[in-house]
């Protein structure tokens, strides 16, 4: 946290010196003229570019500009040229302030995109760390899908050093996103919260309960046979598929499932695997 709010107050320097610089080329480059406001655009344009897009390519916009009109303004400059008198140019050694200056700024607006971005970086990897830190559902008290990975990866290595089995469930909602689009977003709550609670009533205590998607939810069934599962499902279905709204009126709701036993003999390289092929069962089996 210290690190981030120094570089928060280092970006804020590295602008407010931006801000500063960025208006001193003003001051002898408006003298000039109609060439001078061309210039000085140019100048804010490239500035911006280099807040936004970074040094290298602030430095690949001005240096060729810088280059063309330089060796236009050396050539006038020459005794024998014909522009020194037919162009009025602004004089060599401006020219040569203003590509230093344009120079110095490209590298302070790049070094602020560097920061920014660093910073950015910085957020991004403590919102991942506070949504690994978080493991509960909000919205069902259950635990979410990283808790779930790591409770079924331990789950397996121990099955596999000690033996033993565990079936996984796998429980998906049909049309939840028609159903919260039809009644509101409060009857989804409350279906989500209703169905916590019936899970919660109908599984063992040693069961442990997953969300790990939007509309889906896993049951961890420990020293579970697969003979056993019929007697589950049943008791699933008689729960879950009338659902009382707020407003005390009863629907049925229909749900998609799969399950899988695990065991020693169970040739699955990861979690990820497991999880995937406990889903295609969801595509035929309707509870």
């Amino acid at each position: 946290m210290n690190k981030h709010i120094e570089l928060e107050t280092y970006s804020l320097a590295l602008f407010s010196l931006l801000l500063v610089a960025a208006q001193m080329p003003a001051i002898f480059l408006f003298k000039e003229g109609a060439i001078g406001i061309f210039l000085y655009s140019f100048l804010l344009l490239i500035v911006l570019v280099s807040l936004f897009k970074g040094t290298i390519a602030g430095l690949l916009w001005c240096l060729p500009f810088l280059f063309i009109i330089g060796s236009v303004l050396i050539y006038s400059n020459l005794p024998a040229s014909s522009l020194s008198t037919n162009l009025n140019v602004m004089p060599l050694p401006y020219f040569m302030a203003y590509g230093l200056s344009i120079v110095i700024l490209v590298l302070i607006a790049g070094k602020i995109h560097e920061r920014v971005t660093r910073q950015g970086e910085m957020v991004h990897q403590l919102k991942e760390k506070i949504r690994q830190f978080v493991a509960v559902d909000m919205e069902t008290n259950f635990d979410n899908k990283q808790r779930m990975e790591f409770e079924l990866n331990a789950e397996m290595k121990r099955i596999n050093r000690y033996g033993g089995e565990f079936t996984l469930i796998l429980l998906q909602i049909d049309h939840f996103d028609s159903f919260r689009k039809l009644y509101g977003e409060k009857e989804k709550v409350h279906l989500l919260s209703s169905l916590s609670k019936v899970l919660g009533e109908t599984m063992r205590a040693t069961d442990r309960k997953f969300r790990y998607g939007y509309d889906r939810f896993a049951l961890l069934l420990t020293n579970t046979p697969d003979d056993s599962i019929e007697v589950i499902f049943n008791k699933l279905s008689s729960n879950l598929k009338t659902h009382r709204l707020l407003n005390e009126n009863y629907i049925t709701l229909s749900y998609r499932l799969g399950h899988s036993l695990y065991n020693q003999s169970s040739a699955f390289e990861s979690v990820e695997d497991f999880i995937e092929k406990v889903e295609s069962e969801m595509l035929s089996h309707e509870l």
